[in-house]
């Protein structure tokens, strides 16, 4: 037996359009060998195991490239890579490697290079992959949870102290600290929870007790119940990040029904932009303002979906589409 796809994900997020695809009548598998159709690594993670499965079952290989952070690229250069039956050897640069997990995105660069099909979620990526790795991408936007986000204005937030709530990895690039910074400059009582984990998180409990911002930074990722509740009991939901490949967060508020505030950055501005209020993320009185003023107008009740193309369902119908040509 021959499957249409082999899909192959690091987690569950990037397996959400497969059972709707499975309703529309494609064979898809997550584990084994069984020989498909088309391999498809739905991250970069899985770029060199989708490879050497291509290889092996001789099929077609498409490649979803999420982001190309740059602070993980910098201004190195690839390592040597070649492949011999289905593997990848790497010759590593003696100076001036990509930093951090080294010669990790000379392999995923590789990989695209020999991939059939290369897709990325936004217009900055797909200028990203053809800037730093040679390679035209197409865009296809993949989606949010759209299953486990979906609330209305009626979840109000609880009375009392105002929650502003970002949720993301704590890295400089997330710029959480101006997230603090504006906090401390707005005078009704506000308090802020973060959902993450990283190396800024001691940092930002050090800059809340100077700034005396009531922070609320748990040692440890939430639950997926916990984070939808946190979501229905924010005033505010904030995105302060300096980089996204595809930006999850404003997209969840949104779903949730909940007043965002966003970055100014080109992800933000292509998916969410309207619906949001953006700020300059180096202008810390801006986001106060912005927060003030969505803490004014808060969410009102949506009938309908805020989001549509950003669903399982309207991601699916996408991939679909890009896969056809594959399973014809």
């Amino acid at each position: 037996m021959v499957d249409d796809v082999r899909w192959f994900a690091p987690n569950r997020f990037c397996t959400l359009p497969v059972p709707t695809l499975r309703t529309h009548g494609l064979q898809i598998s997550e584990d084994g060998d069984r020989p498909a159709r088309v391999a498809l690594a739905a991250d970069g993670q899985c770029a060199v195991a989708a490879f050497a499965y291509a290889t092996r079952h001789r099929c077609p290989l498409i490649l979803y490239i999420w982001d190309l952070p740059p602070w993980r690229l910098g201004t190195g250069r690839p390592d040597h890579i070649f492949a011999t039956g289905g593997r990848l050897w790497k010759i590593p640069r003696l100076f001036n490697r990509y930093p951090e997990r080294a010669g990790n995105y000379s392999r995923i660069g590789y990989v695209a290079q020999q991939a059939t099909l290369v897709l990325a979620p936004s217009t900055t990526t797909v200028a990203d992959v053809r800037a730093r790795l040679g390679v035209e991408a197409t865009q296809l936007p993949f989606c949010y949870d759209s299953g486990r986000f979906n609330g209305d204005a009626t979840a109000a937030a609880p009375g009392g102290t105002a929650v502003l709530l970002s949720i993301s990895r704590l890295t400089q690039m997330k710029n959480h600290s101006v997230l603090l910074r504006a906090a401390a400059r707005i005078p009704e009582p506000v308090a802020v929870r973060i959902i993450g984990r990283g190396v800024e998180a001691d940092s930002l409990r050090q800059e809340a007790a100077r700034l005396g911002v009531a922070l609320r930074l748990d040692d440890g990722w939430a639950s997926d119940e916990e984070i939808v509740a946190a979501y229905r009991e924010a005033s505010v939901v904030v995105c302060p990040s300096r980089f996204e490949g595809f930006g999850l967060t404003p997209m969840e508020g949104l779903a949730m029904r909940r007043p965002v505030v966003a970055s100014d950055i080109a992800v933000h501005r292509e998916f969410v932009g309207p619906k949001v209020r953006l700020f300059d993320p180096d202008d810390a009185e801006a986001l106060a303002h912005a927060c003030r003023e969505a803490l004014a107008s808060p969410a009102t009740t949506v009938a309908d979906e805020p989001l549509p193309q950003l669903t399982i369902g309207a991601c699916a119908d996408r991939i679909e589409a890009a896969l056809r040509p594959f399973l014809a």
